[in-house]
């Protein structure tokens, strides 16, 4: 299984219109609304969907022709140059460094004292439970906070689904349903997982079945650090 394969299909780019919304329908109201709250915060376990909502958020203010910006605190630190950007998203709060939560802090009053641009945050935790400094727990409390609730496994299998057929793949029920039930629980593992069906079904030249899911997942677990 170590061939490699090209993968010309390219990955969906997080969008509000392929975000499952069933139970978040507000917080996607919110983020479409141009002369809404200005600051807004999301948190939620992982795997909830919060990393994609920040990305489309993005991606939305860079079709309309603003400066945007999305920052992972978890494998980046917040660069100065940030705040020059009129739409402005910070993932992994949780994980900002002293000097990050600073920064943070910074960016957000300028954006407060301009009276423009906006701010998206998420974490883990709603704002008050934070591990961040008192002055920065304070100010992500001020905007709207909304709470991403998970996905059932109905809205995952749905999911698994629709990004399958962006991908024109081939995929029958019992391969969903048995990913559902012997691999990683949160969404974003589940659609890795699928992708890399795609790429050994392609090399191996097998259509991706059960029997392949179960070899691959093994060779997963058997290759984990």
């Amino acid at each position: 299984m170590d061939q490699l394969v090209l993968d010309l299909t390219p990955t969906p780019t997080p969008g509000f219109d392929n975000f499952l919304a069933e139970h978040n329908r507000e917080i996607i109201a919110a983020l479409n609304d141009a002369s809404g709250e200005r600051f807004v915060y999301l948190w939620g376990a992982p795997g909830c969907g919060k990393t994609h909502l920040l990305q489309a958020w993005i991606a939305h203010a860079e079709r309309t022709g603003r400066a945007a910006i999305y920052l992972d605190a978890k494998t980046e630190h917040l660069p100065d140059f940030a705040r020059e950007a009129s739409f402005i998203a910070v993932d992994h709060v949780d994980d900002l460094t002293p000097d990050d939560q600073i920064t943070l802090f910074s960016i957000y009053n300028s954006l407060k004292e301009s009276g423009e641009g906006r701010l998206l945050m998420a974490g883990r935790l709603p704002p008050m439970r934070l591990p961040v400094r008192d002055d920065l727990r304070t100010r992500l409390g001020w905007g709207l906070v909304f709470q991403v609730k998970a996905l059932s496994d109905d809205d995952k299998l749905a999911a698994l689904k629709r990004h399958a057929a962006e991908r024109q793949l081939a995929i029958p029920d019992d391969v969903f349903r048995y990913l559902l039930t012997h691999w990683r629980r949160d969404l974003s593992s589940l659609i890795d997982m699928l992708d890399t069906l795609d790429r050994y079904s392609l090399a191996l030249q097998r259509p991706i079945t059960v029997p392949l899911v179960k070899n691959i997942l093994q060779t997963t677990r058997n290759d984990a650090p």
